[in-house]
């Protein structure tokens, strides 16, 4: 076990990747889950608050803390097993995403779960229900998770398998490995018609129990193993980027890709103008008329793979798109570029948060795929009246785009918090969503109550405090531990 005091040597741990910073007693790094099962046993007895952090790549300061103690889980890395028969792997909460997708490469398996953030951790994507770009076909986090073992915060645990613990209604039971029987009452909890939504504590009626503790961001209890199921690897991947010369024709090209029968793609990514400006400094072909861009893939056959691309090329023909500028790749070599497209935005973008010395202020907003075009729009209006400095970018094929706002001045963050708060205010009134995969977290608590009514915020909380009474884990995660 390591442990952390020296508060120069706590910094790393008290922040996360949007800046946001808190402050911590100690930080333990357990060095094995007995270590860790241990850990919570002794420190449940002593009555302090505990956060759990992972890679701190989140965005919501759910894995920062405000007092307390936190344990990081990054030393718990080991790929415990991967069964290629069965298709499904046991992992330690600690595993990178990119060290797992590299090692399933060697047994031609495929885990489809891939956040922009390569080297988050397996946990805390399940912490969060992570998602991403694959996400439009395959769907989060949660659609993989068939095992998990748990630590509660009283030191006992629960071990769920997939299936076997169903709540009989809104009533739900568990027993945890010492024989303690958990019983209490599912709350009604309206979903939004959206694919992707990550604000709050999962419950449903009838639901799988281990659901309620995907997502729920290290508020019941901590991660100590995780059962994945998996695929086989596409023998094949063509993907391609269509670069168009207005908004509406983007539109329509996005909406022709969610309803063709002609491919069927795992994700459709969209880059706006000023993205493209900003990815310019780093790759210096992009068409200079470009006013848009989208990012498709689509997997394939050895056999079909010229056929496949032949129907991509179609389509840019068809809808709008710089037919002549499209870029299409199958090769890895190809595909790489493609990649460092998308992932060199996030990073240019935090290289001017970090040269503006300014907290992350984005949208994590999703809608009704019926009310996308209408939200898009008034999200540019807004954007253009407010004269604001933006990129917008991300995963248009779910209805989930992230608007990323520069200030310089103090002027300047007032227009894109009033901006935020106007966009997140219209998501929630047509039924969609203020976080749709970044959690909720310390920053965006206060938006739950817009989301969701008192009776239903009470209801969440009554489920917590079951498991957590008195607001040991994830402390002001979610909810606020002194709010009544």
């Amino acid at each position: 076990m390591i442990i952390i005091t020296e508060k120069d040597d706590r910094i790393e741990y008290e922040k996360d990747a949007a800046n946001y910073i808190g402050e911590a007693d100690r930080i333990y790094l357990p060095e094995s889950t007995d270590e860790l099962s241990q850990l919570i046993k002794d420190l449940s007895k002593e009555q302090i608050p505990i956060t759990i952090s992972a890679a701190r790549t989140g965005l919501t300061g759910g894995g920062v803390s405000h007092e307390g103690i936190v344990i990081s889980t990054e030393r718990l890395d080991e790929i415990i097993s991967i069964d290629k028969q069965k298709m499904t792997a046991i992992l330690e909460p600690g595993v990178r995403l990119q060290n797992f997708h590299d090692e399933l490469k060697q047994h031609g398996l495929f885990y489809p779960s891939n956040p922009t953030e390569i080297w988050s951790t397996i946990g805390g994507n399940v912490a969060n229900n992570a998602s991403g770009a694959k996400t439009y076909k395959y769907g989060a986090t949660r659609e993989f998770v068939n095992y998990l073992e748990v630590i509660l915060p009283n030191g006992d645990e629960v071990h769920l398998y997939r299936g076997q613990s169903i709540a009989d209604g809104n009533k739900a039971k568990l027993e945890s490995i010492s024989g303690n029987v958990i019983e209490f009452d599912i709350p009604l909890v309206h979903q939004p018609n959206i694919t992707k939504n990550a604000a709050g504590i999962y419950l449903k009626a009838n639901m799988d129990l281990i659901d309620l503790f995907i997502g729920s961001e290290g508020t019941l209890g901590v991660i100590k193993k995780i059962g994945l199921n998996l695929l086989k690897a596409p023998e094949s991947v063509v993907s391609a980027i269509f670069f168009l010369d207005d908004y509406q024709s983007t539109l329509k090209l996005v909406s022709f890709l969610r309803n063709t029968k002609k491919i069927e793609p795992r994700l459709i990514e969209y880059f706006d103008h000023n993205s493209l400006k900003l990815l310019s400094k780093h790759q210096s072909n992009i068409p200079n008329s470009a006013k848009a861009a989208i990012w498709i893939e689509v997997e394939t056959t050895e056999s079909e793979v010229e056929n496949v691309m032949g129907e991509v090329y179609e389509i840019s023909l068809e809808n709008g798109a710089l037919a002549d500028e499209t870029w299409i790749a199958v090769t890895d070599k190809d595909r790489k570029r493609i990649t460092e497209f998308r992932h060199n935005l996030p990073l240019s973008v935090n290289e001017l948060l970090t040269k503006y010395g300014q907290r992350k202020i984005y949208t994590d907003t999703s809608v009704p795929v019926e009310y996308f075009n209408n939200y898009f729009n008034k999200m540019y209006d807004k954007l253009n009246e407010l004269e604001l400095d933006y990129v917008v970018f991300g995963h248009i094929g779910d209805c989930h785009l992230h608007a990323n706002l520069f200030v310089k001045s103090e002027e300047e963050k007032q227009k894109a918090e009033y901006f935020y708060n106007y966009m997140v205010d219209d998501a929630i009134e047509n039924n969609g969503t203020f976080s749709a995969e970044h959690g909720v977290g310390k920053i965006k608590r206060p938006f739950m109550k817009r989301m969701y009514s008192k009776e239903e915020l009470i209801g969440m909380r009554k489920v917590k405090e079951v498991f957590d009474p008195n607001h040991l884990f994830g402390r002001d995660t979610i909810f606020l531990y002194r709010e009544l």
